[in-house]
């Protein structure tokens, strides 16, 4: 559910400026450290459950010990937990000591696969012995700071979290779902599959909101360094083209030479200490790229490079906001730090590797695998170099301190840690499983819906956070990063933003038990939705409550409907395991969740999978009354299919386009609308088209194509389709199309008294070719002169999305 107030009534104190605390809230009143919530006040839109969580958070202060009670119910000593106790409230508390009169920092870093239980103070909460891996600098963060155990990334791979991450949006409205088959023509990845993916871009869309575009607007230095992971396979939008003033471009070049040198080695390794030898063992350990430093540690040029930007833009008069991705600890598990290789395998009692291949036991439970070891340890140290260097470095805003008096720093991850995989291959050519890590207590991990693939670690320090704070009871999402990072930016009024997240600030700042929306209401609900074949759910979050939905039976086997009680009525866990299916017995519960949820889906147009036309061995409900494709053609720029019709065939219901402007080894398709009438489907070809293919959805789900589409097993991912389709409305309608948008720019030329000759030129030849019969190279060349003359004209003729995907073509 949108969350567009055009009025904010949640402003905080930030470590920067005071704020006036406006805020429609349920009445707080608070006794030494306990506190009652009226919800009499304040009515939530979505329903409420039988059972909820109680409001308030936990938090425990204890600067001297590590080992955080995150699961007690009990708050700091004296410390009021939620703060507003009237509707409008001055909040002018403040520090002297600490600087807090300009805007604050802002730094994120957001590890690769990191698993809930993969932090030290996390581990220790659930087991008795030491953990393996060693986190001193995530732990002093969470000593310092605050760390949350109710943490989500918003899917449970890499794209769709970081997508989310980036627009503040669910899956749903940022229309990326997984890091595969984005931007392509939804097909079977095998002959037998009886269920296809849906379509689901595999970019950040133009229109959406980007949190490092929002931020440089009020003021803000911004940059991001390392893993994108959210550009289409051509390599657009890169960070610097949404808005981030220093990152890379779509050749992987850092764009400030005075920090960056592409002729040095070491520095412009653009993975870093994630750079994959061809031996984990024989190549890791010797390549000049990464130096030993004076600390043993291997030199890594993400850090290097993030440390260089730092010290630059701290000499400036602007707050700086860094968004620090290290492709660590994701696979292929290695490590560049023999020394620390070593450590953990004496740590294990094993004996260092000599064979590069599979080295823990895939089945054997706990983290034992000393590689992943040696990578959570490594990204640790990177955490600590970016802290040391806020501890280093004058802050010249703030004469007399240091920039880690005025910078929050926050650390995350995009999904839970992967459990097993194919990693290297043995001395004797071998690909076997290993153990990567172990999410216990919590069930499964990357790639599943469950608790280990979505529960993450989250860790947060800077002004006015209460060192030692656990919140345990405040369920969050990294989709409210980008609401909370414009809160600490002193940005009140979020409403013409389309976010779906929440201002986390008050919470952070032990100010607020409750998540709130921009516009004052707390949130009740979190919604997950990943439709991707095997692992296919949809999933609702409420109070002690989870509610999950098979969107991709029969190839996920799991039941239709789970109903897990994660948590007792009291706040206590109870089943955070997702060992029992509670469904049966609470099926008012289930049904209440499973209708919010389906409506939620429906209202955000959410894809789920299709079943396969194409399916070889036949036989699925429905199947044989698959109306066939009987013909399709285009008139100017109006396209069409037909299909069969009839008792004997199912109805077509629902009918989108899938174009391309850029066809070959990069080529991406972008949907289009199209309408469906009596087994008619029709739509407008766009601008600059090359080609397209109908998609139709029949009444029984099936996917059918307006012409053969090959499957992934005869013609693979990254392979482009355009090549072997028979027809594909080629060029003609797409250049018909772009030829109307020039006429269209012409005349907008000419009333603003602007030259249209750049324009003429191109349009005449495009003219000459329309009368020739279709070829390829002679009619892509018309497309593409004609397109880039209308993109180097400023009407608004010329800013048709379908022209504009790719900003250096």
């Amino acid at each position: 559910m949108k969350r567009n107030a055009t009025t904010n009534h949640a402003c905080f104190t930030t470590g920067a400026c005071w704020f006036l605390f406006t805020i429609a809230s349920p009445m707080l009143t608070c006794t030494g450290s306990e506190s009652t919530v009226d919800h009499d006040s304040h009515k939530h839109v979505e329903p409420e459950v039988d059972a909820t969580l109680p409001e308030r958070a936990t938090v425990l202060v204890d600067q001297n010990e590590l080992k955080l009670d995150a699961l007690r119910n009990i708050s700091a000593p004296n410390e009021p937990v939620a703060t507003p106790a009237l509707q409008t409230a001055t909040i002018a508390t403040r520090d002297d000591n600490q600087a807090s009169v300009v805007q604050p920092n802002i730094v994120h870093i957001m590890v690769d696969d990191l698993g809930w239980q993969d932090v030290a103070c996390y581990r220790r909460d659930y087991t008795n012995d030491e953990p393996l891996y060693e986190t001193p600098n995530m732990d002093r963060i969470a000593a310092r700071g605050i760390r949350f155990m109710q943490a989500y990334s918003p899917s449970v791979t890499c794209a769709p979290s970081r997508a989310a991450f980036l627009t503040g949006q669910y899956t749903p409205n940022n229309g990326i779902y997984h890091v595969n088959m984005g931007c392509q023509i939804p097909r079977p990845r095998r002959a037998n599959a009886q269920m296809l993916d849906p379509y689901y871009v595999g970019r950040l869309m133009p229109g959406k909101p980007v949190i490092g575009r929002a931020l440089k607007q009020v003021g803000y230095k911004t940059a991001h360094i390392g893993k994108w992971h959210v550009a289409g396979a051509s390599g657009y939008p890169s960070p610097i083209q949404v808005g981030f003033d220093f990152s890379f471009d779509h050749k992987k070049e850092y764009n400030d030479p005075e920090i960056y040198d592409k002729n040095d080695p070491k520095i412009a390794n653009f993975s870093g200490l994630f750079a994959q030898p061809k031996n984990r063992l024989r190549d890791a350990f010797n390549d000049p790229r990464f130096p030993l430093l004076e600390d043993d540690r291997p030199y890594d040029s993400m850090t290097d490079l993030s440390q260089r930007w730092i010290r630059k833009v701290a000499r400036g008069d602007q707050p700086f906001f860094l968004n620090l991705c290290p492709n660590l600890v994701h696979g292929p598990v290695m490590t560049r730090d023999r020394k620390r290789l070593s450590h953990y395998c004496n740590k294990l009692g094993i004996p260092f590797p000599t064979d590069q291949g599979s080295i823990s036991d895939p089945d054997k439970p706990g983290q034992h695998n000393p590689y992943y070891a040696s990578a959570v340890d490594s990204v640790d140290w990177i955490i600590g170099q970016i802290v040391q260097t806020l501890e280093d470095t004058d802050d010249p805003r703030n004469p007399g301190h240091k920039l880690i008096n005025n910078t929050y720093v926050f650390v995350s991850s995009d999904n839970g840690a992967a459990q097993k995989l194919r990693n290297w291959r043995s001395a004797d050519g071998n690909l076997n499983f290993e153990k990567v890590s172990d999410n216990d207590p919590l069930r499964e991990g990357k790639a599943w819906a469950y608790e280990g693939g979505c529960r993450i670690p989250f860790l947060a320090m800077g002004p006015n956070i209460q060192p030692g704070s656990v919140n345990s009871q405040t369920p969050v999402n990294l989709i409210d990063l980008f609401p909370t990072f414009l809160a600490i930016a002193g940005q009140c009024d979020q409403g013409k933003l389309d976010l779906d997240g929440c201002n986390l600030l008050p919470v952070l700042q032990g100010q607020d038990a409750t998540a709130r929306f921009t516009d004052g209401k707390g949130r009740n609900t979190i919604y997950f939705h990943y439709p991707v074949l095997n692992g296919a759910f949809s999933t609702i979050r409420r109070g002690p409550w989870k509610l999950m939905k098979n969107t991709g039976s029969p190839m996920n086997s799991a039941p239709k409907v789970q109903l897990f009680q994660i948590y007792s009525n009291g706040g206590s866990t109870l089943d955070l395991g997702e060992a029992r299916n509670v469904g049966k017995q609470y099926p008012d519960i289930t049904k209440r969740m499973l209708r919010d949820l389906d409506r939620w889906l429906r209202e955000n147009n959410a894809g789920v999978p299709y079943r396969n036309a194409a399916y070889k061995p036949g036989g699925l409900p429905g199947q044989e009354k698959i109306p066939a494709v009987t013909h399709r053609g285009s008139e100017g720029d109006r396209l069409w299919a037909t299909v069969e019709t009839g008792k004997e065939k199912s109805k077509v219901v629902e009918a989108f386009l899938l174009y391309t402007t850029n066809p070959g080894k990069s080529e991406e398709w972008f949907r289009a609308p199209a309408t469906v009438h009596n087994g008619q489907a029709s739509a407008k070809a766009l601008p600059g088209m090359t080609h397209a293919v109908f998609c139709l959805i029949d009444e029984n789900n099936f996917l059918i194509h307006s012409e053969n589409v090959p499957g992934m097993m005869k013609y693979r991912l990254g392979q482009p389709v355009s090549a072997v389709l028979e027809d594909g409305y080629a060029y003609r309608p797409g250049l018909v199309s772009l030829i109307a948008v020039a006429q269209t720019a012409l005349e907008q030329l000419e009333k603003a008294g602007q030259s249209s000759k750049t324009i003429s030129g191109a349009l005449q030849f495009a003219e000459i070719t329309m009368k020739t019969p279709v070829n390829p190279s002679g009619y892509a060349k018309a497309i593409h002169d004609l397109r880039k003359a209308l993109r180097s004209v400023d009407v608004p003729a010329a800013r048709h999305p379908a022209m504009n995907w790719f900003p250096n073509k």
